[in-house]
């Protein structure tokens, strides 16, 4: 729920009555980036979580595109001293066709890819974020937007109130200012849920995806002796055992599963707000952009809102703008998701009672009773 027009004792909340030129509610990527983006450029930055760190999230290579946006962020040089697993290729196998893929090659040499466990990513951004003079306020029990005369004017953390002149949300797939906003996001697929879990020990391609007429699974490297998995069956929603070339390996952890359902959220901009990563929307793994979408939305999110408080926009176009980048950017990812599973299986989008998964290793199996819940 929306909070309007504060009363004079919340209002004392206030450090005298200063504006905050930017209030970030989450600090997985997207909201480290915008908050580091915005910090580095002078602007005054709080940083919410509700979550203690460091987190275990999914979401651990890094495609090498990345490389130049932890540059800005002045992250690189320790996210590299980090990444013990940096791949040059993945091996792919379309309905049984395997190939390999290379990232490419410039003028420095070939590129690689980075692979660093999340808890490290999330520690290293955050770290940066405080040296830049972001303010943290990390956990809280409820945050709450401000609204006054229809504009976001601030947030209410845990029953203090302070002023902002931008939001930004980054809370995730818990979307909290479409939910407080009273909206639900918009679906563009049926329901997909991927599985995904860690096991001890190595495999002999740091990058490997395998698609057929099921669904798909991608297994990597993320460190010297860890690897993870994660699998995603059309229409099917039961824990799967895990792929067969891990099945061996000795499990860190249980198998989580995922909503990975496609959406976005029915507004990703205002004049006084921004919805970043999977907050704005949703796309399953096979994307493979997860962490880069939240990294250039959080930056585009401060680089627009840095644009409106120097006088160079108004408000209502830096809006616009971010709102048509990231509705195209979803377009383009759900088109070419939608064309890889209809040369799997043309009937993806429809539910089904059962799904035959056959793997080169294994015997097929029924996979049955694809509404059962599941519990992380």
């Amino acid at each position: 729920m929306l909070c309007r027009n504060p009363s004079a004792t919340a209002q004392t909340g206030l450090r005298g009555g200063s504006v905050i030129d930017l209030a970030v509610i989450g600090a997985g990527p997207a909201g480290c980036a915008a908050a580091i983006w915005a910090a580095e450029r002078g602007l005054n930055v709080l940083l919410i979580e509700r979550s203690q760190y460091p987190r275990l999230r999914p979401g651990e290579c890094f495609h090498p595109g990345i490389e130049a946006l932890f540059r800005d962020l002045g992250v690189f040089d320790e996210v590299l001293e980090r990444a013990a697993v940096r791949p040059l290729a993945r091996t792919v196998v379309n309905a049984g066709q395997r190939s390999v893929e290379c990232f490419g090659a410039d003028a420095n040499g070939p590129w690689q890819a980075l692979h660093l466990m999340r808890t490290e990513l999330d520690i290293i951004l955050l770290n940066r974020a405080q040296q830049l003079g972001v303010t943290l306020h990390i956990p809280c029990s409820r945050v709450t937007p401000i609204a006054s005369k229809g504009k976001i004017e601030g947030v209410d953390i845990d029953g203090r109130i302070f002023r902002c002149a931008f939001v930004i949300d980054a809370s995730g797939q818990r979307a909290w200012l479409t939910r407080a906003m009273g909206r639900n996001l918009l679906a563009a697929s049926p329901r997909l849920t991927a599985f995904y879990g860690y096991c001890d020990g190595r495999i002999p391609n740091e990058q490997f995806f395998e698609a057929n007429a099921a669904g798909w699974q991608w297994m990597a490297q993320v460190s010297s002796t860890v690897v993870t998995w994660t699998s995603l069956h059309f229409g099917v929603h039961k824990r799967p055992r895990p792929p067969a070339a891990v099945s061996l390996l000795p499990s860190c952890g249980s198998t989580c599963g995922a909503d990975v359902t496609w959406r976005i959220a029915p507004s990703l901009a205002g004049p006084s707000y921004f919805i970043v990563g999977d907050a704005a929307f949703v796309t399953d793994p096979a994307s493979g952009n997860g962490v880069l979408r939240a990294i250039m939305s959080g930056m585009k999110a401060a680089h627009n809102a840095q644009a409106a408080l120097a006088g160079q926009a108004t408000p209502a176009a830096v809006a616009q703008d971010y709102q048509t980048w990231m509705r195209r950017w979803f377009e383009l990812d759900t088109v070419q998701l939608a064309s890889l599973y209809d040369t799997l299986q043309k009937n993806w989008r429809e539910p089904s009672a059962e799904v035959i998964t056959q793997h080169p290793y294994l015997d097929s199996q029924s996979v049955r009773n694809p509404l059962a819940s599941f519990s992380d």
